[in-house]
Parts: structure tokens; sequence; C-alpha cells
């Protein structure tokens, strides 16, 4: 993975290249998801940034273009779930707990024929159980048309996975799209939740979405929870998971102490 990539457009300052590090210059953090059934903070979202000796922090935003364009995406993607295998058993040795993690996952990476398989062979390996990851995929999926990509997802899920789109809401997406796909939550994009204390009718959208997915046996995921007002409100509409500033910010693994 100490292959040079060339420049992504769009790319800012005079940064002519960009390596995609080795396994020591990458770092997952992870951002605490309130999950209502438990009562507690123990799901994490994932977000790998890459560290260059020379341009500093590299974001996913910046990297994952450039990754995409080579089989890269799926490197970064398979150290990414070995890393987290490392981190449940390291928080579990000094009594923490990471209930699950919630991985990004690119449908360039998800639409290969072999993804279950290497999935499967690395948690194996580590000795850790299939329900402790879940796989997140962006809502650009319902647009997506590929026979291995709804085939890995049903695999993903018979072999105990779990699969969330997410991201929804935040361009056009029809509801009669999320029947494509059997997965196991929806992500609502936090645009969705805005002033429902006081809004009625943005109350009455979201729950029209949060009253659809549970017809389709789907667990619902929302970000951009600021407040105990506002998560008490979402818990009472039938919300499963929730994330934002009331539950913290993206830390490293060794902030994790639940």
């Amino acid at each position: 993975m100490a292959e040079e990539i060339k420049e992504a457009e769009g790319l800012e300052e005079k940064k002519e290249t960009i390596k995609i590090p080795r396994n020591r210059t990458m770092e997952i953090l992870y951002k605490p998801v309130f999950d209502v059934g438990l009562n507690m903070a123990v799901d994490y979202y994932t977000r790998v940034q890459l560290i260059d000796y020379k341009v500093g922090v590299i974001q996913p935003e910046t990297y994952i273009p450039v990754a995409e364009k080579s089989n890269q995406i799926a490197e970064i993607g398979k150290w990414t779930i070995e890393e987290a295998c490392e981190a449940i058993n390291r928080t579990a040795e000094r009594g923490a707990d990471i209930h699950s993690v919630i991985l990004w996952t690119s449908l360039k990476h998800l639409n290969k024929k072999n993804f279950v398989r290497s999935m499967m062979n690395i948690v194996d390996k580590k000795d850790i159980d299939h329900d402790k990851f879940c796989f997140q995929i962006t809502d650009h999926i319902l647009q997506a048309d590929s026979e291995i990509i709804a085939k890995n997802i049903m695999e993903l899920r018979n072999e105990g996975f779990k699969v969330a789109i997410d991201d929804f809401g935040v361009e056009y997406t029809s509801l009669s799209n999320l029947g494509q796909y059997e997965v196991d939550y929806i992500g609502i994009d936090s645009s969705l939740a805005r002033d429902i204390e006081i809004n009625e009718r943005q109350q009455n959208m979201l729950q029209g979405i949060i009253d659809f997915a549970k017809k389709i046996e789907t667990k619902v995921m929302i970000s951009g929870v600021e407040t105990q007002e506002k998560a008490e409100l979402l818990k009472s509409m039938g919300v499963d998971r929730m994330s934002g500033p009331l539950y913290g910010d993206f830390i490293k693994e060794k902030e994790i102490t639940i």
C-alpha cells in the first residue's frame, strides 16, 4: 500500500501526489452512537484518516476518490476491518466495551465477488463475532444496478454481519427504492430532523420515513442529535440509534472507556 498514485482532481494547494501510507500511518477514529435498546453509547462509527509524513493528515473526502480509481480502496477496507478487530480486543482487555463498529464501505469494494469471503477470513482469523460489524453504505447504492452488490449484502446478513444504508435524505431518494435491498439499518441524514421539536410538518415527514422503515423490518439510525430533548423525541418516534454532539465527536481508540 505504499505505491504512489496521481493527484486527485481538485486537490488543493501543490500536492503533486498522494501516498497511501503503510498501515502504521493509518488511523481509525471512533464516534459514539447511542443504542436505544442498550440504553448506552457503545456502538461506534469509524473514520479512517491517512497520515502522510509530508502532507500531514489526509481525510477520507480527499483520499477516497483517489483510492477508488485503483484497487487501493479494497486494501484500505481490509486494513480497516483488521484494525477494528484489534481495537475490539484491546478495549476488552482494559475493561471497556465496543458493542459494534460501523464501517464505511466503498461500493467499488462491495462490488467485488470475493468481498464477503475476504471480510469473513479476517474476522474469523481474529475470532470476533460477525455481529460486531455493520457495513455502512451510502444511499448511492439505491441508484446502483449490480447483482453482485445485492448478492454480497444478502450473504453478509446471512453470515451474521449487519448492513446499513446511510445518508438517506441528503439527495433525492425515493422511499420505494429502499425496498430493493434488505438491510438492518437506514441512516437518516440530520437535515431531516432539523427543528422537529418546533416544526410539526418536519416531524410528520420524518415520522413517515421511520414508520416505513419499520414496515420493511429495518431499524433507523439518525445523526446530528444535539440535545436531550431531541433525543427523547426521536426515541419516542422509533429511532433505534443516534449520534451527534450530545454523544460526542470522533475520538481515538484509547479514549474509549465505557
